[in-house]
């Protein structure tokens, strides 16, 4: 299948990833960031299905799959007899503002809620290996879980968290986002970090987080210690990659 390398003036140029997500899927997103970037303008009329497809190499349920899909996100309207337009008004796209301070962050993460999919009790966190991160705790609650927020699944998350905290209140650890918890109980941290990487979406954190495989995330490694340089937090997650915003008081 032979993909344009430089299209209409009514689309940016459309590259397809072999193997990959389904083509749709990838049409649809490099046509949703288009209308992001502003390439693509609000009220811009599309070409019809059979140009599309013809433009970029593909058959046109394929074209039309793209489509519907932006529709029903709100990125495009389409009308019988009037075409496809790019929306005037674009859908809110909420972020997930990449604090640099422990009390930021726990504002931020408030009143998210929790999809818990695994717990166990561990004797070890495999996040503390290689960089020293700081003492492990003698034994963690693991928990593999999503961050939900006003219906958006922005985090996908392995979490250890040291065993002594969690059971101090269980329940609530499991049913809501732990820092915020943690900064409830008058739990300890004397020095917390994050490391941000951007990767791509695993099969697994894809699932999840509702979104194509291979697709841009941030992964974020944070950790949290106490006074004696025990590490009572370790998290690993990744969010979407078009969910995020990093935010640096750069200093002079």
């Amino acid at each position: 299948m032979k993909n344009a390398s430089c299209l209409d003036t009514t689309l940016p140029p459309i590259r397809f990833r072999h193997p990959g997500p389904p083509l749709y899927q990838q049409l649809a997103d490099q046509l949703r960031q288009a209308i992001l970037d502003k390439g693509l303008h609000p009220g811009e009329k599309l070409p019809t299905l059979q140009q599309m497809a013809t433009l970029c190499g593909v058959a046109r349920v394929t074209a039309r799959q793209a489509v519907q899909l932006l529709v029903s996100e709100g990125y495009l309207e389409a009308r019988q007899g009037r075409g496809t337009h790019v929306a005037r008004q674009l859908p809110l796209r909420p972020c997930t503002s990449m604090r640099t301070s422990w009390s930021a962050l726990v504002k931020r993460i408030e009143g998210a809620s929790v999809e818990l999919l695994a717990a166990a009790e561990v004797t070890a966190c495999p996040l503390l290996t290689g960089e020293q991160k700081g003492l492990p705790a003698a034994c963690y609650q693991y928990m593999k879980r999503v961050h939900i927020k006003d219906g958006v699944r922005f985090a996908f998350i392995d979490l250890y968290l040291d065993k002594d905290i969690y059971d101090l209140a269980p329940e609530r650890f499991d049913a809501t986002t732990v820092i915020p918890v943690m900064d409830e109980l008058g739990v300890d941290v004397a020095t917390a970090r994050q490391i941000l990487t951007i990767g791509i979406a695993s099969p697994e954190a894809a699932h999840h987080l509702g979104i194509a495989c291979g697709m841009p995330v941030a992964q974020v490694e944070r950790f949290a210690c106490d006074k004696s340089g025990k590490v009572v937090y370790a998290a690993s997650m990744v969010h979407p990659g078009d969910r995020v915003r990093f935010e640096i008081d750069l200093v002079r």
